[in-house]
């Protein structure tokens, strides 16, 4: 189990995602049964406490006058939602919208939201061209360019830049990996450097406000932590 209040089952998780992994996951490769089996045997998730931080913040900066709207773009499992539910303050109601392609982690999410009486709609949308319409104080994109063609990935930034309420921000990180290293099946695209993400931001509209990166401890692999609002 995950520390803090917002406990990850992450035994059950497995358990749910194989009951349902042979009925929803055919286009997903293997993914969520994979992403499931390693985060029982490793469940630390990487930048957790930094993202917790930067929702938090922008919690408090919402107050309580109204509730504040998280949403998840892309979600492999329950370790996005539990971070942003351990990062909004008790005093401020949360509403929280939990997107991606399929129908798995949703209801992975959904049982997670249920233990912790969180406040939870799921959608099942296609994020490499999302048609939806969403409405978000803070967003939560998680490594998602990596499972989208690189042709969607401007389309992508464009909807959820407008998806951002007025004062809203992304949450963005990003995993660099170069093309020659390994990766799974389940990936679609990577970057090696930051420039053409940066470069990305800019034509979707987007402002970076803040910007990390650091080189992961298990490895060769860096990644790249930002914030950004609407330009």
């Amino acid at each position: 189990m995950s520390r803090g209040i917002y406990s990850e089952d992450l035994a059950g998780n497995l358990r749910l995602v194989e009951a349902l992994a042979p009925i929803h996951c055919k286009s997903c490769s293997g993914y969520h049964l994979a992403r499931a089996r390693k985060r029982l045997a490793a469940p630390e998730a990487l930048d957790r406490a930094e993202i917790v931080e930067l929702i938090r913040v922008r919690a408090v900066q919402h107050g309580t006058a109204d509730p504040f709207d998280v949403l998840i773009a892309g979600s492999a499992d329950t370790n996005l939602l539990a971070t942003a539910a351990e990062a909004v303050p008790g005093a401020v109601r949360a509403l929280y919208t939990v997107l991606d392609h399929c129908r798995t982690p949703l209801a992975v999410c959904e049982a997670f939201a249920r233990d912790h009486g969180l406040q939870l709609q799921t959608h099942q949308v296609d994020m490499g061209t999302p048609a939806d319409v969403f409405a978000a104080d803070v967003i939560v994109v998680h490594s998602l360019l990596r499972f989208l063609p690189r042709s969607l990935h401007l389309g992508n930034l464009r909807a959820m830049r407008q998806w951002l309420k007025p004062g809203g921000a992304i949450v963005f990180s990003h995993r660099l990996i170069g093309e020659d290293q390994d990766a799974e099946p389940y990936y679609r695209a990577e970057y090696d450097r930051a420039e053409p993400i940066l470069a990305l931001f800019a034509e979707a509209g987007l402002r970076v406000v803040s910007l990390e990166q650091y080189r992961e401890e298990d490895g060769p692999r860096r990644r790249l932590l930002a914030v950004l609002e609407t330009s």
